[in-house]
This record gives structure tokens, sequence and C-alpha cells, in this order.
């Protein structure tokens, strides 16, 4: 009777190894520009969010306070003051909303839109020259990719991917 060892392994080979990390390393190339695409578009929908409230914040609290309330966008950062009491004080309301700091965001206004805004007491805006139903185009870029926020001179915030 012939009895001969045989030892048994635990473990892979180097060729089971290779060709694991093989695979893993084509499905990560084929997935990185996809996930790519997917940050740069939440990073966007999230700026335009954040200026759309921006937008709404200075609207409405002009007219909560029924005073004169500001958006100011400096760059790529947006803040809202409002004026209160009798001695015209400003106070802070909504902000700094930095989309470029939080969000790597770029904001341009489009076609000479305003850099600051004011909304009276009835929130509308105040300080701007208005020739029939114009709408103000305000472009945010990430990467790649752009959207563009439009509002209305009675202060409104128009459908998404508003036409250029």
């Amino acid at each position: 009777m012939s009895t001969s060892l045989h030892r048994q392994r635990a473990g892979y080979t180097m060729i089971e190894l290779l060709l694991v990390v093989g695979t893993l390393a084509i499905v990560f190339a084929l997935a990185a520009p996809r996930m790519t695409t997917i940050r740069e578009s939440s990073s966007l929908r999230a700026g335009r969010q954040q200026l759309a409230a921006a937008f709404a914040a200075a609207r409405s609290a002009a007219l909560q306070k029924g005073k004169t309330s500001t958006l100011t966008l400096t760059g790529s950062v947006a803040t809202v003051t409002v004026r209160s009491g009798l001695a015209g004080t400003t106070v802070q309301v909504f902000g700094p909303v930095r989309l470029d700091a939080s969000l790597g965001i770029t904001l341009e206004p489009l076609n000479d839109a305003p850099r600051v805004i004011n909304y009276n007491g009835r929130g509308m805006m105040s300080n701007v020259m208005v020739e029939g139903d114009e709408v103000f185009r305000y472009r945010l870029r990430y990467g790649t990719k752009a959207d563009t926020l439009c509002i209305s001179t009675a202060g409104l915030i128009l459908s998404k991917h508003c036409t250029l």
C-alpha cells in the first residue's frame, strides 16, 4: 500500500489574485467617469438650490418686515440683509452662502443681471430698470456642467432649466 502525502494549501495562487485585481481595476476604470458626472450634477443642483434659497430669503424678509431687503452677490457668495428699526440699520438675515468654497460653483450674472437686488416691502425688485417682463439669469458652473437660475422682476424663481 502506497501512501502519498498530499499537502492541502489554504489561500489563493498569485495568478488568481492578479485576475481579481485586474478585474477590479477594469471595473473602476469604467465607473470613474460616471462618478465624476454624478458629482458634477449633484453639486450643481445643490448650488442652484442654495442660490434660489437666497433669492427666496431676500423676498420673504422684505415681505415679512415690510422693509427693503437686499441680496448681494459678490463673486460666488450670496448674502441677504434687511433694514430694521427706525434708524435704518441693516441686519444680516441669510448667508453668507459661499458657493465656491462649499461646492466649487462659480456664479456668473448673464445679460447685465444685477449683483445687488433690493426687494421692497411688497416683495418686488425695486432697484432695477425693467422693460416689460424681464427675467434675470444667473449661470452656475461646476466642472464641465452649467445650469441657469432665472428670476422674474416680481421676485419669483422660474422653473428649472429656463432658456437662455
